[in-house]
C-alpha cells in the first residue's frame, strides 16, 4: 500500500486557494492513501473565536463536499484538516474519505496547544478507528492531530482498537527535540504505521510569528523512519508499506505486546 504525505504552507485563511493546492499534490501523488496537514484548508495561527466563525463549516458542507469530489476522482483516499464547525462550537478536527469519496472517519482535537485551548473545544469523539477503503485493499486507520503525539495513550488507544495506520496531520512549531524520535517510538512500541504530515511556512498574528517545522515522515511499524520530507519544501514523500506486519503484536513465542 502506498501512503503519501503532502507538505505545504497553507495561505492564512485563503480556503480556496488552499484547497486548489490540495487538488493538485493529490492529483501528482502516486498513493493509494494522501495525508495533508492539520487546519490544512484555512491555516493555523488563530487567537480568538471572531477570527474562526466565517472559517468553520460542517462535516457535510462545502469544503467537505470538495474534498470528497477529489478523492472520488482520483481513486486516492484522502485524510486532511479541518476546521470544523457544529451546533455552535468549533474543533479542530480531520476528516477522512475512501477512495470512493465517502465520509470515513472522523476525529476532534484532544489535547489542544497553545491558542488552540482558547478558541476549539476539546475533541469528544474519543480515539475512533475506522475502515477505510482504498484502490488497492482497504486498512483500519486512526487519526491523531498534532500535539496528540506528545501522549503515548492517545497511539496506544488506537492501536488498541485495531488500527494498522495511524495519520496524523500536523503543525508543528516545535523546532527542536524528540519529535521524529517520539513518532518512532509511537510506531515501535505499537507496531503501528505512522503517517505524520506537516506543514511549512510562516504564520503571523498581532506581532506574534509561528515557524513550523516541516520535516513530514512516514514511519514503519518497527520504527523504522522510511522517509522524511525538508524543513522548508513544499514535497510529498510516498512510501510502499505492508500493513499485514501490524496485524500481530507478538514478538515471539512468549511475548505478546498487548498481552504483556
Amino acid at each position: 500500500m502506498k501512503i503519501a504525505c503532502c507538505q505545504f504552507s497553507p495561505a492564512f485563511r485563503e480556503v480556496e486557494a488552499n484547497l486548489e493546492r490540495m487538488r493538485s499534490m493529490a492529483r501528482a501523488a502516486d498513493a493509494d492513501i494522501i495525508v495533508f496537514p492539520e487546519l490544512a484548508l484555512t491555516g493555523y495561527f488563530f487567537r480568538s473565536v471572531d477570527e474562526i466563525t466565517a472559517l468553520g463549516q460542517p462535516i457535510d458542507g462545502e469544503i467537505a463536499k470538495a474534498i470528497a469530489d477529489l478523492a472520488r476522482a482520483e481513486k486516492k483516499a484522502i485524510v486532511t484538516g479541518f476546521l470544523e464547525s457544529a451546533n455552535g462550537k468549533y474543533y479542530n478536527s480531520s476528516l477522512a474519505f475512501d477512495s470512493n469519496g465517502t465520509l470515513a472517519g472522523h476525529y476532534r482535537k484532544v489535547h489542544r496547544f497553545y491558542y488552540e485551548t482558547q478558541i476549539f473545544e476539546r475533541g469528544d469523539l474519543g480515539f475512533p478507528v475506522f475502515d477505510l477503503t482504498m484502490r488497492n485493499g482497504s486498512a483500519k486507520v486512526g487519526m491523531m492531530i498534532c500535539y496528540d503525539w506528545r501522549f503515548p495513550e492517545a497511539a496506544r488507544s488506537l492501536a488498541i482498537a485495531g488500527a494498522e495506520l495511524i495519520a496524523v496531520p500536523s503543525n508543528i512549531v516545535t523546532a527542536t527535540g524528540m519529535l521524529h524520535t517520539t513518532l518512532q517510538t509511537r510506531a515501535f512500541e505499537n507496531k503501528v504505521v505512522l503517517a505524520f504530515a506537516d506543514r511549512t511556512g510562516t504564520e503571523t498574528n498581532q506581532n506574534e510569528t509561528l515557524v513550523f517545522r516541516g520535516e513530514s515522515a512516514i514511519i514503519n511499524y518497527n520504527g523504522e523512519n522510511l522517509l522524511q520530507a525538508s524543513k522548508d519544501n513544499t514535497e510529498t514523500i510516498v512510501a510502499d508499506v505492508d500493513l499485514s506486519g501490524t496485524r500481530e503484536k507478538r514478538i515471539n513465542v512468549f511475548n505478546d505486546l498487548f498481552e504483556d
